[in-house]
């Protein structure tokens, strides 16, 4: 029996621990699967079955020599099943330990010789040892068990490619096509044999495929660069050598490609650090010039390029940088960073179609790939799905929780799926109330069975989202009767109009610094009769203790315990004053009247140059005239205050 006085439901088995760990992996918890394996090996050491899942857990995140030190240990256990050592193989191939992983093959056919994941583990060691006749075997009796697997034709297919059977191994790339258009690598290695057959046309189109379903592929930049040279294109070919060092220095030969500049390298080093400096303190208009003048005196390397887009947003020019983005990710797609400021331009400027494309990305980029959910189940992609079941999570920040349930009920009603909604904890009781699944779950809970799984910001790419079909229903959700009846009581004795303030978001987003303000900026909405309340939040609340003079305050912020509360106090107040934050979006999603303050170069989902949200029919937007500039928003907004009616409570 576990440690009772652990956080996971006690009592708990190390047999039902480890059906409840491997349960999390499969719908992407991997934090809750590791404490599980955690709390198993403190009381039972080196447990095989533990020990194998964090390895595999390890191996996904790219912890690749603790992958492989967790699955030696797993299967030294005599009762290691055959699994255990197939997975050990295929850790031991990957690291070049060819003679190791066909040992870890042949035990794993030892312990079950129908595991055919063995014996395609066993086909692909034995091609890379050379063993072709033998490595044929072994795969042609994976693809009779699974005629229909993708990687079985596209393993055949490489070995027999070996084998110099050329067009037998174009027949199985082509099936591995057939069976899943988007298997990247049946695209790179259907590409590389149409190189050598002389059909260059075609291996550039697969190339390029290959990258559009994965922009970090190095094998197709290589192939692409090899095409470019056959058609004795240098400069092309450079070219592709270039965007793979981006991302993959170590695949590229050094004297494989130049730097695509005229500048020093000194030059560009101290060109860099004046514009981060500059950036910093919202010269933009400075660094666009600085950055002009030296991308002109020569070619300049793609980071200055990047810096000038941003400079060039920073001060809403959005052609121009939208231009320079564009062609950054056109010669270097596997630079993620790059893509995701793209998606970022497009969304803001209205190009949903090319936006969510390109916003599938997010999760690629250095600092978020380890936060990446992986799902071992396939994300869906707007098919039908009758008969099946879908999970839908939530991810990143509670406003974007608020802004994507509404999608819920569309994606109900596209598929046709059993959906599962997963949302955090602090959020469950809002969602519960909106419609369109079939069965809620708190976040780190263990979902039923589920066939597809899609993030809530993936559903705009999956359902195909336009600003046409905005605003849909609103309200979409709805606050607590019995809590609003009780907001009501608590607030009755104010005169009206009842006002909320927010003035600052999570100190910890990115763009915090421009978004939030402080209470004393707000010092113009003062007048007679109005009744003003703090919903403020976090450290930022304790300012409401001294407010501006003239303005009657009362702080609500220790009584709201959660996002219940504040959804009530939405529906009694008259109006929201916010900076760009959660309690805007629960508001818009409410259908209540709210006023936003936004900076001068707003977040994409605000849109350019109008007072109005496509997203929320009840918001209006006060922009900032340049950048810092909150007095002339905070005065536009007293002007309007002055002349507010009173409101009748939702």
């Amino acid at each position: 029996m576990l440690n009772p006085t652990h956080p996971v439901t006690a009592p708990l088995t190390v047999e039902t621990a480890l059906r409840r760990a491997y349960a999390h992996w499969r719908a992407g918890q991997a934090a809750q699967a590791e404490q599980l394996c955690l709390r198993i090996l403190r009381a039972v050491p080196q447990q095989p079955s533990a020990m194998h899942l964090l390895g595999v857990m390890a191996h996904a995140y790219g912890f690749q020599e603790r992958a492989v030190t967790y699955l030696e240990t797993a299967t030294r256990s005599p009762q290691a099943p055959a699994l255990f050592h197939c997975n050990l193989a295929e850790m031991y191939r990957q690291k070049g330990r060819l003679k190791e992983a066909e040992q870890s093959a042949n035990k794993a056919i030892a312990a079950d010789p129908l595991l055919m994941e063995a014996w395609n583990n066993l086909g692909i060691i034995a091609q890379e040892r050379g063993k072709l006749p033998f490595s044929e075997t072994c795969l042609r009796k994976v693809l009779i068990a699974r005629p229909d697997s993708p990687q079985a034709h596209n393993n055949l297919a490489n070995t027999l490619r070996r084998l110099g059977q050329s067009q037998q191994a174009l027949h199985h790339y082509q099936q591995a096509l057939v069976h899943d258009p988007q298997f990247v690598q049946a695209c790179i290695n259907q590409s590389s044999l149409l190189r050598e057959l002389g059909h260059l046309n075609r291996a550039a189109e697969l190339a390029e495929q290959a990258i559009a379903l994965d922009p970090r592929c190095a094998e197709a930049y290589l192939n692409l660069a090899d095409l470019a040279t056959a058609r004795q294109r240098p400069e092309e070919a450079t070219r592709w050598l270039d965007a793979l060092r981006a991302f993959a220095p170590d695949r590229v030969n050094a004297q494989g490609a130049t730097s695509g500049t005229a500048l020093s390298a000194e030059t560009i080093a101290a060109c860099h650090q004046h514009v981060l400096a500059l950036s910093a303190e919202g010269r933009h208009a400075e660094v666009e010039a600085l950055l002009t003048q030296t991308l002109e005196n020569g070619n300049g390397p793609p980071t200055l390029w990047h810096l000038l887009a941003r400079a060039l947003r920073a001060q809403l020019k959005m052609e121009p940088a939208l231009r320079i983005m564009s062609m950054l990710v056109r010669v270097r797609p596997g630079e993620m960073i790059a893509r995701f400021d793209l998606a970022s331009l497009l969304l803001v400027t209205g190009d949903f179609t090319h936006g969510w494309r390109e916003y599938r990305f997010r999760y690629q980029m250095e600092h978020t790939a380890k936060v990446c959910r992986h799902v071992q189940k396939p994300r869906w992609e707007g098919q039908p799905l009758a008969g099946k079941c879908l999970l839908i999570h939530d991810e990143q920040g509670f406003g974007d929780t608020f802004q994507f349930l509404r999608l819920v009920q569309t994606a109900r009603e596209r598929s046709g799926a059993r959906i599962i909604l997963q949302v955090n904890n602090d959020c469950l009781t809002l969602a519960r109330r909106c419609a369109g699944w079939d069965e809620i779950i708190v976040r780190g809970s263990l979902p039923p069975p589920f066939d597809y799984h899609c993030e809530l910001m993936s559903l705009p790419m999956a359902l195909g989202l336009q600003l046409t079909d905005l605003p849909g229903t609103v309200p979409y959700l709805f606050a607590d009767p019995q809590r609003v009846e009780l907001w009501q009581q608590r607030l009755a004795h104010l005169p009206r109009p009842l006002v909320g303030l927010v003035w600052a978001g999570r100190p910890e987003h990115n763009n915090d610094k421009n978004r939030s303000m402080t209470l004393n900026d707000l010092a113009p909405l003062a007048q007679p009769g109005v009744s003003f309340l703090a919903l403020q939040k976090g450290a930022a609340a304790s300012q409401a203790d001294a407010p501006p003079a003239g303005i009657n305050l009362l702080s609500l912020s220790d009584d709201i315990a959660d996002f219940d509360d504040t959804a009530a106090i939405l529906c009694v107040i008259d109006l929201l004053i916010s900076v760009d934050s959660s309690p805007v979006h629960l508001a818009g999603a409410l259908g209540r009247p709210t006023w936003v303050m936004l900076p001068y170069e707003p977040e994409w989902r605000w849109l350019l140059a109008r007072d109005d949200s496509p997203w929320y029919p009840s918001v209006t937007l006060f922009r900032q005239p340049q950048h810092g500039q909150w007095t002339p928003v905070v005065e536009a907004m007293a002007q309007q205050l002055a002349q507010w009616p009173r409101q009748t409570p939702c």
